[in-house]
């Protein structure tokens, strides 16, 4: 017959196959139906080497590849000829083929096809996820297990693309809840430290300087001062913490703290500087600055429990694109390289991996937070710049940190603060919290003022209606009944252009949602000092 010249090579083998006639000799008779069948192979196979899932029929129990389409081909890198006649368990892992072998045997009597998640081994040694849908077939008289494979490399980098985002949302979500509590902490806190502070100051400033007792007064204000640092760095961990961003010389910030970081170390700590000739100056407030380098020393006097070196080191450098290559951020630009290194037990990758999460600590229960590095990280953040670290099992840690340059030099220092003035004009004070109202009213009424005391925003109207004249208001923002916005505008109402100071304790981001505009109204935030306030409500009245 015509076509039969057309006949592959392995016409014998292709008949066993496909058509299931065994190894009987071929009959003139069963031509027409082999061509028949012999077409529909071909139909069957363009359609099978179409698909863009791999496909393989295999003989049962053998797992004797018999045929396989393109697809699979390209996905384990061996060629169709290669494949056939290999065993399919050695496409794929040990552990693997029992199972696989396991759900067809339950499959051949339950009928069903199984389907499962399965690492397909390419010859090169690689593997490749695949989902594997297989089930018996019975093709003349044969078993075979017809099995389709489909890559989800894909699918897998969305799956974790996708948890990734959902891990970085809950951690969004953490520190957004832990900033509300941060700001309602400094409220709360804050209204506590200024009734300390204060009394504390008018005490200091009422005692000889010859005074034996004043150095106890000076011991309680610096205690004071370090719990409101405390709650300085909640809020900057939180990256809620107003700043006033000035140009300032590192070098002499580092400078300036020295003495105080040789007294966090322990005496067999050496603190080594190394600064830049010139003075590369950054914005920023000089207090967060104090507090990194206070967090990082702390935590390499813990590191380095049988002594060591501590090194802080400054340099001007110039961040191309390499910083994106390298670390998946930064933007190029001239930045202000400050570098704290120590010679302790350093960390290993896992640890390296979470020490800027909030409360993750690797001290002994009781001997740390969790917050020093966090609070570094919000720090540095809030600058726009950038940390990294290098640490190695007992090869020291060192901390990058890179602060946006600034332009120009660094500002000149403030002139001493001037001496309280007092005054004799009639001033409301509407805050809720008992001890601050006091002490507000000891101060300003011993400088002069006449003083009108109001518990919460209503009751702050009604003391105006009820006392006439009144030259100032200082009014907490956020009170009971109505707030401090609210409580101006209403007197505001009376009496158009009266004076006003707001003061609250916590952060400003809060109180602007109140409605006290930035630099639209005089502002005061606690703990504030006696003579700060005294000068803050003279530059009010005298504006």
């Amino acid at each position: 017959m015509k076509r039969r010249s057309e006949q592959p090579d392995d016409w014998d083998a292709l008949r066993a196959k496909i058509i299931g006639l065994g190894e009987q000799s071929i009959q003139k008779s069963y031509y027409p139906e082999l061509q028949r069948r012999l077409e529909d192979f071909k139909r069957f196979r363009v359609l099978l080497d179409q698909s863009i899932d791999g496909i393989v029929l295999a003989c049962v129990p053998t797992g004797v590849l018999a045929d396989v389409n393109e697809s699979i081909c390209n996905q384990s890198g061996y060629s169709r000829r290669e494949l056939i006649g290999m065993s399919f368990m050695d496409l794929v892992l040990p552990n693997e083929s029992s199972q696989i072998s396991e759900l067809l045997s339950k499959q051949a009597v339950s009928r069903q096809g199984i389907n499962i998640e399965i690492s397909l081994r390419k010859k090169n040694g690689d593997l490749v996820p695949v989902e594997m849908t297989a089930r018996l077939v019975e093709v003349g008289g044969s078993v075979y297990a017809v099995a389709v494979m489909r890559d989800i490399t894909d699918r897998i980098r969305t799956v974790e693309e996708k948890k990734k985002l959902e891990t970085q949302l809950h951690q969004s979500q953490k520190m957004e809840a832990i900033g509300r509590l941060a700001g309602g902490i400094a409220h709360d806190f804050n209204n506590i430290l200024t009734a300390l502070t204060g009394y504390g100051s008018l005490l200091q400033m009422k005692m000889d300087k010859d005074d034996p007792l004043l150095m106890y007064v000076d011991q309680i204000l610096s205690a004071s001062q370090k719990a409101a640092d405390l709650t300085q760095s909640l809020l900057a961990f939180s990256r809620q913490q107003p700043v006033t961003f000035a140009s300032h010389d590192i070098n002499k910030i580092i400078r300036g703290s020295e003495k105080l970081l040789k007294r966090l170390v322990t005496e067999d700590v050496v603190i080594r500087t190394i600064l830049a000739p010139k003075q590369p100056a950054i914005m920023t407030d000089a207090t967060q600055i104090d507090q990194v380098l206070f967090n990082l020393a702390s935590n390499a006097r813990d590191a380095m429990p049988k002594g060591g070196v501590l090194t802080i080191e400054t340099k001007q450098v110039e961040l191309d694109n390499e910083i994106m290559t390298v670390h998946g951020y930064g933007k190029p630009g001239k930045y202000v390289l400050v570098s704290i290194s120590d010679t302790g037990t350093g960390m290993d990758e896992p640890e390296k991996e979470k020490i800027f999460d909030p409360f993750y600590t690797t001290k002994e229960v009781g001997k740390g937070t969790g917050l020093g590095l966090s609070t570094v990280y919000g720090i540095v953040k809030q600058h726009e710049g950038y940390i990294t670290v290098d640490s190695e099992p007992g090869a020291g840690t060192t901390f990058h940190l890179y602060f946006p340059a600034a332009c120009g030099t660094a500002e000149k220092e403030r002139p001493p603060q001037a001496p309280a003035r007092g005054g004799n004009e009639a001033i409301l004070i509407a805050e809720d919290n008992a001890a601050v109202r006091s002490l507000m009213r000891e101060v300003l009424s011993q400088y002069g003022y006449s003083i009108v005391e109001a518990v919460d925003g209503t009751d702050a109207i009604e003391q105006f209606n009820r006392s006439g004249e009144i030259d100032l208001l200082i009014l907490d923002s956020v009170m009971p009944g109505k707030n401090g916005r609210e409580v101006y505008n209403e007197i505001n109402n009376i009496k158009p252009g009266i004076r006003v100071l707001f003061t609250s304790g916590y952060t400003r981001d809060i109180v602007l949602d109140k409605g006290i505009e930035d630099r639209n109204f005089h502002f005061i935030s606690k703990p504030v000092q006696p003579i700060a306030l005294l000068n803050k409500v003279r530059e009010v009245l005298e504006e």
